[in-house]
């Protein structure tokens, strides 16, 4: 096992990282790097209202925009946390040999009632950033 995978948050980790940002969050965004046609994750929140908007600017770990890109913005609700447990968490333990979760290469924002963000992932370094 290399260095790399070692460093990566363990399920538990993320999931109490999720939890503590929880009180505070007043909405949750997912951007799709890769596009979120037919994505799983659409499939467990379907019944949640979300904003989509395509093209990400530069921000929480990324220096450029992403005009591919695509966001959706959602309240905090329980059940998305529940949905990202579902599918494995942000990326998988270090014991695990695959790149992605079944959540893929999605990053996740955290963002308080003013807008604020009080955590995001970047998923294809394994990074939970906390504010």
């Amino acid at each position: 096992m290399d260095d790399e995978r070692e460093q990566i948050p363990s399920r538990g980790a993320q999931v109490a990282w999720m939890q503590s940002l929880r009180p505070r969050t007043a909405h949750i965004e997912f951007v799709f790097n890769d596009g979120d046609d037919g994505h799983p994750l659409l499939g467990l929140l379907a019944h949640l209202d979300a904003v989509r908007t395509v093209g990400v600017e530069a921000g929480n770990g990324y220096s450029r925009s992403r005009p591919a890109a695509v966001k959706r913005r959602y309240a905090y609700d329980r059940d998305i946390i529940r949905a990202i447990d579902a599918l494995g968490g942000f990326f998988p333990d270090a014991s695990n040999a695959d790149r992605w979760t079944e959540l893929g290469n999605v990053d996740v924002v955290f963002l308080d009632e003013q807008g604020h963000v009080l955590g995001a992932t970047v998923t294809h370094e394994a990074l939970l950033i906390g504010r």
